[in-house]
C-alpha cells in the first residue's frame, strides 16, 4: 500500500535531502490527494516529471495553485500591474504550475489581505502594533525609481500609515528556495549605504554584499532609499519563511543584528507566527478556514508522514 501511495505522489530528485525533500514530497501529496491532479513537468529537466508541479494551472486552466478566489484575483491584478510598471519579475509557469515555488506561496498567504485591508492591518499590527492603516498590498513591488539599478523587489509590500506618516512594510518570502548565491555590488548600493551609515547599518559594507546577506541587503537598500529620498517617512522590512527552515532563520536573525534598531526595523516572521496570529483574531469563518488551509498545505507534514516514512 505504501508503494502505491508513493506512486500516486510521484517523482522527486534522487539526490535531494533534508527540508527541501520533505517539503517537495508534501506538495506532491497535496497535488495528488487534495488537488486530484497528475504530476506535471520538471521545470529544470526537460522530459521528466516531478511531484510538485501540475500540468494545467494557468489562468485559462484549473488555477488550483491558489487557495481562494480573492487570492487568484490578486494574482491576475498583479500580472497586469507588473506589465504596466515594467518592474518585478513574475514567472507565470512557475506561478501557476509549481506548488513548491515561493511565488504562489506569497500570494496564498498575503493575497487575501489585498482584498481586505482591515484584516491586513489586524495581521500586521501583531508584528508592528504602531501601524494605524493599510492602504494597499502589492506583490513583486519595486519603486518607480530604480534606486539600486537592478531587478530587486519586495515579494510583498504594504503601503501603510502610522497616524499621518506614510510608510512601507516590505517582505522577502522564502519556501525551499535559497538566497541568491551571487555576490552583487554596484555604485548605487554603496551610495545608499553611505547615506544610511549612521542611521541604519551596523556591519561593514563588504559584509552586507556577501552572498549570504546580499539579497536581504538589496531589499534593505530599497527601504533606505525610499526614506532618504523622502518618498516614505519610514520603511519596515522582514523575512517570511518556514519555521523549520533553519538556514533561512539563521540568516534572517543574523541580518537583523546587522541593522540599527534591527528588532523593530527588520522582523523574521514564520508561517507558524502568521497562522497563529491570524487565528487569534476575530475573523470570519471563511478567513479562519483559509488559515487552516494554509496550515494544511505548508505546515502540516504529519498529514503526509505515513507515505513519506
Amino acid at each position: 500500500m505504501k508503494r502505491k501511495l508513493q506512486d500516486f505522489i510521484g517523482h522527486s530528485p534522487l539526490n535531494e535531502s533534508g527540508f527541501k525533500k520533505r517539503m517537495r514530497f508534501h506538495q506532491g501529496w497535496w497535488r495528488a490527494f487534495v488537488l486530484n491532479e497528475d504530476e506535471g513537468n520538471n521545470p529544470v529537466r526537460e522530459g521528466e516529471k516531478v511531484c510538485n508541479t501540475i500540468l494545467n494551472g494557468t489562468v485559462d486552466g484549473n488555477r488550483k495553485n491558489f487557495l481562494s478566489k480573492n487570492i487568484l484575483d490578486a494574482v491576475l491584478l498583479t500580472i497586469q500591474e507588473r506589465k504596466t510598471a515594467g518592474s518585478g519579475i513574475l514567472e507565470e509557469s512557475r506561478l501557476y504550475n509549481n506548488l513548491l515555488s515561493s511565488q504562489p506561496l506569497c500570494f496564498n498567504f498575503f493575497g487575501e489581505l489585498k482584498a481586505d485591508h482591515v484584516l491586513a492591518l489586524k495581521v500586521l499590527q501583531q508584528f508592528w502594533p504602531e501601524l494605524t492603516e493599510v492602504r494597499n498590498v502589492m506583490f513583486e513591488y519595486s519603486p518607480g525609481e530604480n534606486y539600486t539599478n537592478d531587478n530587486s523587489a519586495f515579494d510583498v509590500a504594504f503601503d501603510v500609515m502610522i497616524g499621518s506618516k506614510n510608510g512601507l512594510v516590505g517582505l522577502e518570502c522564502k519556501y525551499t528556495d535559497t538566497f541568491s548565491s551571487t555576490k552583487y555590488s554596484k555604485p548605487e548600493y554603496e551610495l545608499i549605504f553611505q547615506k544610511g551609515r549612521e542611521s541604519a547599518f551596523i556591519a561593514e559594507y563588504k559584509v552586507f554584499t556577501t552572498a549570504k546577506y546580499n539579497q536581504l541587503f538589496r531589499n534593505q537598500l530599497i527601504a533606505e532609499a525610499l526614506v532618504q529620498e523622502g518618498v516614505k517617512q519610514f520603511v519596515y522590512t522582514g523575512l517570511f519563511c518556514h519555521h523549520d527552515d533553519r538556514s533561512a532563520l539563521q540568516t534572517g536573525t543574523e541580518f537583523q543584528g546587522m541593522l540599527k534598531n534591527g528588532t523593530n526595523k527588520f522582523k523574521v516572521i514564520t508561517y507558524q507566527d502568521f497562522i497563529e496570529k491570524m487565528q487569534e483574531l476575530e475573523i470570519s469563518w471563511e478567513q479562519r478556514e483559509l488559515s487552516m488551509m494554509l496550515w494544511a498545505r505548508y505546515c502540516a507534514t504529519q498529514l503526509s508522514a505515513q507515505a513519506f516514512e
